[in-house]
This record gives structure tokens, sequence and C-alpha cells, in this order.
């Protein structure tokens, strides 16, 4: 095989591997044990508006990025506070109170990104009417989306655009009347897998098999 055909080859194969990905693996169904155990990191609520379960997110990035950032910002406060900082280019001898909320107002951001890597939650609430999801990386700040469902509701595991160390990772996708919402990207890979299934176990199998296809197929070309 020539060089051109090898390339032509592999080309084939990734767009095919991009598109199973894009497609995704079916949620799996939950034996009636794991659904009355649970699992350890997801919580469980129910009301009126139907059955919420909650996760916290904790990657270890995510405490990694925060110790550092902790760090990181105390050394500089530290050495502000000792009068002899140099700060956007001008040497600091006696600094003043906003000296100190300019360099707390510049660490925020920071901050919030291991907040979002740690303490965020994620809350998932079904109900006949809507899937309603919720990312808080603190109580009022984050976002909300929700999916109107109907009578077939397809609950998979695929590729929406996240990777880890440029590895594509799975989110949870929800697909119900033409329309479609994914989530949980980041979360470990069996907290993802229970959710998938506690939602595909409230929902029941769908009539319809769209979304039902393999993660990766067999007659994916030079596999």
């Amino acid at each position: 095989m020539g060089l051109r055909e090898d390339f032509l080859a592999k080309f084939a194969r990734l767009k095919a591997l991009q598109a199973a990905r894009q497609v995704g693996r079916p949620a799996p169904k939950l034996s009636a044990e794991s659904l009355v155990k649970g699992h350890p990191k997801v919580s469980v609520t129910s009301d009126f508006q139907g059955v919420s379960y909650g996760v916290r997110l904790g990657t270890w990035f995510g405490w990694f990025w925060l110790i550092f950032t902790c760090v990181h910002c105390f050394a500089l406060f530290y050495a502000l506070s000792q009068g002899s900082l140099k700060m956007n280019g001008r040497l600091v001898e006696q600094p003043d109170w906003w000296h100190f909320a300019l360099l707390a107002l510049f660490y925020a951001p920071f901050f919030l990104v291991g907040f979002a890597f740690t303490v965020a939650r994620y809350r998932v609430t079904l109900s006949d009417e809507t899937v309603a999801v919720g990312w808080r990386i603190l109580p009022g700040l984050g976002w909300s989306w929700k999916l109107p469902v109907g009578e077939d509701v397809v609950v998979t595991l695929a590729f929406r655009g996240s990777s880890v160390n440029k590895k594509p990772v799975e989110s949870v996708v929800v697909a119900s009347l033409g329309e479609e919402t994914h989530f949980g990207a980041f979360l470990p890979d069996d907290v993802k897998e229970h959710l998938a299934g506690l939602i595909r176990d409230y929902y029941g199998e769908p009539s319809s098999a769209g979304g039902a296809e393999p993660f990766l197929s067999d007659d994916v070309p030079g596999r």
C-alpha cells in the first residue's frame, strides 16, 4: 500500500471513529440491586418536582490547581504585606488597601477555575415533562438548562467535544423530541454510567432505536 492509500485509510478510520463517538453507546441498564444500593458519590432526593440526583465534580486536576493557587496567592500577599513588591512594573514600598484588593481581584478567576473542578456540583432533576440539569460552582453561581421530554427519551454516553490530555471523553447525552442536552464529561466514568443508567431507568426503554449504535462499530475501516 502506497503512502497516499495509507493516508486515506487512516483518514477514513479517524472519520469513522469520530462519527462513532458522536453517536455514542447506550446507557447501561442498572440491576435492581444497583438501583436500590445507589452510588456512594450520587445523592438522591425526591419531591413534587420529580427525582433529583446530585454529584460533586472533585477532580484531581481541580484540587492540584486550587492548592497551587492558594500557595501562590499566599506568597504574593505575604510579600506585599512586607512592603517590597514589584506590581505592574512598579515597586510598591508602602502598599495601600487597594493594592490588596487588586491582587485579590487578579486571583479570583483562578480560584473560580479551581472551585469549578472541585466543589462544583451537578443536580439532575427528572420529571415527566423535563430533564433539568443544574451546574453550580458556588451557591448562586453557575448554569442551568432544561430538555423537554416526550414519549421516547434516549440516553447515551457519547463524545461532545470534551477531552482530557487530548483524549476524548464521554458525556451523558439525553435526547428527546429532536433535541438533546449533555453534561458530566469530567465526572468519573462509573458515576457517568450510573447517572445515565438512572435516567434510562426513570424514562424506560424508547420505542425507537435511535442513538443505540455501539461506541465503536465492528465495520470501522482499518480496524
